[in-house]
């Protein structure tokens, strides 16, 4: 699954006990950190571009930076047996002017580009989303979920 993340934007990666979970970069791996050693055990391949992460306990809720010469990914890693991923491949996200309605509620519209989503606020006062303070509109990371107030409404193509 492609993943376009602005590096600004904290992303979040499910784990499951079933399959490993591939994540890999545009550019090699410096360094990363996060976690404690019984979380998960990591696996550097494909000349340090790729982490295969194991997980080893069940209520993993970390946060965790990843270094690559262009700069640096935060997200977060959660156990989710229905929601796990197993092979992501990490691109760079851009805004787009052409994009299609996702979903359109009381409270915001949710639309998809090709290489982000864009989550308008109809509210009067500002919305958390994945993290962020939305005052009007703001585009996101693609493949990641998305939060709104802590609650998940949108993930792999399927309102929740």
């Amino acid at each position: 699954m492609n993943y376009f993340i602005f590096k600004e934007q904290i992303f979040t990666v499910f784990l499951s006990a079933s399959h490993l979970t591939a994540i890999t970069f545009p550019s090699r791996v410096h360094d990363y950190v996060g976690g404690t050693e019984g979380d998960f055990k990591i696996y550097e391949l494909n000349k340090k571009r790729s982490l295969v992460i194991e997980p080893k306990r069940k209520d993993i809720n970390r946060n965790f930076i990843v270094f690559n010469q262009k700069g640096k990914y935060h997200f977060n890693i959660k156990y989710d047996d229905l929601n796990s991923n197993k092979d992501i491949e990490i691109k760079e996200a851009k805004k787009c002017n052409i994009y299609t309605l996702i979903k359109s509620m009381p409270s915001f519209q949710l639309f998809d580009c090709p290489k982000s989503i864009l989550f308008v606020n109809k509210l009067n006062k500002s919305q958390t989303v994945n993290g962020s303070e939305i005052q009007h509109k703001m585009y996101l990371s693609k493949g990641p979920p998305v939060y709104l107030n802590g609650k998940m409404i949108y993930y792999k193509g399927v309102l929740k």
